[in-house]
């Protein structure tokens, strides 16, 4: 019902507002209504954000996301060499539609349009709704890439940081070839003690999830390191690549397990927000309400 009711709002800004509606050639009505949403905080932008690829250069971050089916790429710089980027792809992403930066001048954290394709110039609130998208995703990536580093460098300090979670919770993950390696030994111990956070609230998890994460801890990856262990040590060389692609996949695992554990603490934010908004400041709408509204 509710696709029917944007497809029908976005066939009649087409129909009566031809020559302002051309960006539906690149992104539909239906993601750019969501995207609005995100704008104007009444979405968290973590939800349908997928993180395609994370690339770390000595002076930037090059991160690719997909959300909504819109690609996207961001440049978060640790120099003062690059400014904050984020570059938005249309749907299908065939080509750059526009590209937003932090400007010197502007408010700290705002990225503006730098460059847009022309069919969204047409209405300033496009490139209001672009602005403050691409302001909200920086920074929950910025943030997001901060935890990761404050992870690793935790447990490069400690050596054993996922064995502060449940004792006896790893005792078959002794991994003796990660520690002939140092990146690849920092990498195993953060990703040890993300899993391990998040089987500290298995019981709150979905029971689709618990069963996955307690195979995972108890029998899958087990498995994985007798067999890996029993490899030749060329033959370990030889599977490095596939031991890092077999940790990724645990890693997106995790992530999606921290996405729908943030998910649950805006909720409940949401909530204790719109009880004090409605219960203090009876002037205020409803924080919970969902206002449909028009492209201006």
């Amino acid at each position: 019902m509710e696709d029917l009711y944007s497809s029908t709002l976005g066939t009649l800004e087409r129909t009566f507002m031809p020559y302002g509606s051309e960006y539906q050639r690149y992104i539909d009505f239906q993601s750019f209504r969501e995207m609005k949403q995100v704008a104007k905080g009444k979405r968290p932008v973590y939800i349908d954000l997928d993180i395609e690829e994370i690339v770390e250069m000595k002076t930037r971050y090059i991160v690719d996301v997909s959300w909504y089916g819109i690609f996207m790429t961001v440049i978060i710089p640790t120099s003062s060499l690059f400014s904050a980027t984020v570059e938005v792809y249309g749907k299908p992403p065939k080509l750059l539609v526009a590209r937003l930066e932090r400007i010197n001048g502007h408010r700290q954290e705002a990225l503006v349009p730098t460059s847009l394709k022309e069919e969204f110039t047409r209405k300033k609130a496009i490139g209001e709704t672009l602005s403050d998208f691409a302001t909200k995703l920086f920074l929950f990536l910025d943030s997001y890439i901060a935890h990761n580093e404050a992870t690793v460098d935790e447990t490069k300090s400690t050596g054993h940081a996922a064995k502060d979670f449940s004792p006896g919770l790893f005792k078959d993950w002794d991994f003796p070839y990660a520690e002939t390696d140092p990146e690849l030994l920092a990498e195993w111990e953060a990703l040890k003690g993300r899993i391990g956070k998040q089987y500290e609230r298995i019981e709150v998890l979905e029971i689709e999830d618990q069963h996955a994460l307690e195979t995972m801890i108890n029998k899958d990856v087990p498995l994985f390191i007798q067999s890996f262990s029993k490899l030749s040590e060329e033959n370990k060389r030889m599977g490095r690549d596939e031991l890092v692609e077999t940790m990724n996949d645990l890693r997106m695992f995790v992530e999606k397990l921290e996405r729908k554990e943030e998910e649950s603490h805006y909720k409940d934010f949401a909530r204790s927000k719109g009880i004090i908004s409605t219960k203090y400041n009876s002037s205020r709408q409803d924080f919970f309400s969902y206002e449909d509204e028009d492209l201006q």
